[in-house]
């Protein structure tokens, strides 16, 4: 039996990718000193979006868990709609993304 190819589609549980690539989280630090997640970072994944599933970057769940200057955070409305933002940018393109908590 072959191998299905790196760029044929994949059901994850449901959860229909159009290809079997997965970007890796990468830390990208570009949320600025109020950690809410900008255009900047819509963009960033909204250009990677023919990936199967894209993986963000680590997102910090609360005021205390900040790991590093200028991370993305999702522990307030105002975050959460900017997580929002990239995930429709995304999904405009077709993808998919999962938030790295």
């Amino acid at each position: 039996m072959p191998f299905p190819s790196l760029l044929s589609p994949f059901d994850l549980h449901g959860l229909q990718l159009a290809n079997r690539v997965v970007m890796a989280p990468l830390t990208r630090a570009r949320s600025g000193p109020d950690r809410i997640p900008n255009a900047m970072i819509a963009e960033y994944y909204a250009q990677r979006s023919s990936a199967g599933l894209i993986i963000a970057e680590a997102t910090t769940i609360s005021e205390q868990a900040n790991g590093w200057v200028e991370s993305p955070g999702i522990y307030t409305d105002a975050m959460e709609a900017g997580w929002r933002s990239v995930t429709e940018a995304v999904h405009a393109r077709g993808g998919r993304i999962f938030l790295t908590l």
